[in-house]
């Protein structure tokens, strides 16, 4: 259901909440069995979306931006690969241009 890239910042997200300090990328990559590398780029990007925030220095790392109570699944998904909405008929039929057809509709 949830990319690969999703489960990873799944993972590092609940790691991260039950933390009581900063912890390192390879910390957490370690914990979470997830590759260092791409977890760097999917704290990287969790970082951008507030979810989570980076200290540098000797007791630096990441922890989290949020309370875990204020958190979501959906303010994951959308910081690491978000979901665009439809806003026009994507077949571009005229008789769709002022709102969108029933179907559309409720894909998105």
């Amino acid at each position: 259901m949830f990319s690969q890239t999703v489960e990873y910042a799944l993972r590092a997200i609940v790691y991260l909440a039950v933390q009581a300090e900063a912890r390192t990328a390879q910390q957490i990559a370690a914990v979470t069995k997830v590759p260092a590398a791409y977890l760097a780029k999917v704290l990287q990007n969790l970082s951008r979306g507030k979810l989570v925030v980076s200290q540098r220095g000797l007791h630096g790392g990441f922890t989290l931006g949020k309370r875990p109570d204020d958190l979501s699944i959906w303010a994951v998904v959308q910081a690491v690969e978000p979901i665009r909405r439809i806003t026009h008929c994507p077949l571009e039929l005229e008789s769709h241009r002022v709102r969108l057809c029933p179907l559309h509709k409720k894909l998105d």
